[in-house]
């Protein structure tokens, strides 16, 4: 059974994959050309590409991939499709032990594997897709470890600990979880540390000696350590300030004690809203303001929230669901943009883990109730083929349809025009790109290794002589920008006998009448010979 469910998740997460999501990010570029990087003498232990500072495992994990594979966007999201597989198949042994019972994990393992908030960023080239996959990695060998008292399994423990430091900023909370599970077990008398110090003395040493390298980075450079949570800080703001001669700038200032607790209550109000009522608002995260569950499993998911708060003290999965769920949060909770559910990616199996609980409490509900286990099983069953039907009928139909979600993944300004450009063929000569379309990311990844290309400004009129064939890529930017310098390209080239090979389209929304319409956003012209 877990085989098959285990093949669910691997179809969900790849069916479809070169258009769903529909382009690419420009973060997600920026992953991709960091991989691209890699090698020839050039090892980095920490990314900071364009000013972003990322840890290194995602992008070493693509790199590897590029070798063996070459490069494209479905390549990439391929490795991360991967990845989310192998989640989806950690996650069982976790949910197995915390749920009690195979029947449970089982359940448990089908809902992630369908799991809208998952089966999206296993789709994208987002870092922050490895940091469940190495907290379950965390969880389990510590489970596994209490049960049999090996030392390997406190060993395995401490490297995913560590090496989970080299995945996503939200990782770094996750000794927390695990210091805080140590401590509730010492105080239930479940742990003892005369016994089990060996044990948690391997953990510390394990994790300690995997994330070293890069602790190290983090002293030599503290930028690595804290620019992105400076990046994304609800203790700052931004403000415009006057100098004495008149000029304006931009200033970054603390907020006062009033401004935090305020914006930090809003968040939190976000992120309770989110589950069952209204979600990221943000297109390359979820289908905007979708929220994470439909109502009747937001129902169940908050009954088993409310079953670990009132069984927290004597119940270690009461314990471990809320803390993982809440400690995850607070990723969104002291950021800007809540609920932001990237960040707080690694709380995905842990919503499950509620919502499954929520079904358990549920069934017990029912038997007392007098319910035979067949209609039981029906009604709960049930339950979860609509939260099946509901996650992916909202992921593959409604999603890609979304024009917020095609802006959030620059599809129509430069994924579509790069592969254009792509399509165009190998035996082109020379390909004239806007200089603004080469610089970025997007563009720059997927038509990486492309030698003819060629920039040209918004003052250049690219030539129609010397090798041929060559090619003109024309976007509306570009052509306004060329009018107004008092260059007619597209006459020229058109004169010259250049043929139109293809073209992108935008939808423009009219907001007052809530329509769309289409412009014209490139065109690719070839020219083969001269007429």
């Amino acid at each position: 059974m877990l085989v098959l469910i285990v093949g669910i998740a691997a179809v969900v997460r790849l069916l479809g994959i070169g258009s769903i999501p529909p382009g690419m990010w420009y973060d997600e570029a920026i992953n991709g050309l960091d991989a691209l990087s890699i090698g020839r003498g050039h090892w980095p232990i920490f990314f900071a590409t364009e000013m972003h500072p990322r840890e290194p495992l995602y992008m070493y994990s693509l790199a590897g991939f590029f070798a063996l594979f070459g490069h494209s966007v479905v390549k990439a999201r391929i490795v991360s499709a991967l990845w989310g597989v192998a989640t989806v198949a950690l996650f069982y042994p976790v949910a197995k032990r915390l749920l009690g019972g195979a029947g449970w994990g089982l359940v448990a393992t089908l809902a992630l594997s369908v799991f809208r908030w998952h089966v999206h960023f296993s789709r994208t080239v987002f870092r922050t897709l490895l940091a469940p996959f190495f907290l379950l990695g965390v969880v389990w060998f510590f489970l596994r470890w209490r049960e049999r008292r090996r030392l390997v399994d406190a060993l395995l423990c401490g490297a995913m600990l560590g090496g989970g430091m080299y995945t996503y900023i939200s990782f770094r909370l996750v000794p927390v979880l695990l210091g805080g599970w140590v401590l509730w077990l010492l105080a239930r008398g479940e742990m003892n540390l005369r016994r089990d110090w060996r044990g948690l003395a391997m953990i510390a040493a394990a994790a300690g000696v995997v994330f070293a390298p890069l602790g190290v980075d983090y002293v030599r450079n503290p930028w690595h350590f804290h620019g992105r949570t400076d990046e994304v800080s609800m203790f700052v703001k931004q403000v415009e300030v006057t100098d004495t001669s008149g000029i304006k700038s931009t200033q970054e200032v603390r907020k006062t004690t009033g401004e935090v607790l305020r914006d930090v209550g809003a968040n939190a109000r976000g992120i309770a809203l989110m589950w069952s009522l209204r979600g990221d608002h943000v297109g390359k995260h979820n289908l905007p303001l979708a929220p994470v569950f439909d109502w009747a499993t937001g129902l169940l998911f908050f009954v088993g929230i409310g079953w670990c708060l009132v069984n927290i003290t004597r119940n270690q999965t009461a314990f471990v669901v809320p803390a993982w769920l809440g400690l995850m949060a607070l990723t969104s909770v002291f950021s800007f943009g809540a609920p932001n559910i990237l960040r707080m990616l690694a709380a995905a199996p842990a919503a499950i883990l509620a919502m499954v609980l929520g079904m358990k409490v549920a069934d017990g509900g029912m038997a007392r109730g007098g319910l035979s286990i067949v209609t039981r099983r029906g009604i709960l069953g049930l339950v979860l083929v609509v939260f099946a039907a509901l996650q992916l009928d909202s992921y593959f139909r409604r999603f890609p349809q979304s024009a917020e979600v095609r802006r959030e993944f620059n599809t129509e300004m430069f994924y579509d025009p790069a592969q254009l450009v792509l399509q165009s063929g190998d035996g082109i000569k020379t390909i004239w790109v806007p200089e603004e379309m080469m610089a970025h990311p997007t563009f720059d990844f997927v038509t990486h290794g492309m030698a003819a290309l060629k920039g040209y400004g918004a003052l250049d009129d690219p030539v129609t002589t010397g090798s041929l064939p060559s090619a003109l890529l024309l976007t509306a930017r570009s052509q306004r920008l060329g009018g107004e310098a008092g260059h007619d390209t597209v006459a020229r080239w058109r004169k010259a006998g250049a043929r139109r090979v293809g073209f992108t389209e935008m939808a423009i929304e009219d907001a007052a009448s809530a329509r769309r319409s289409l412009m014209l956003w490139s065109e690719l012209w070839v020219l083969e010979k001269p007429r």
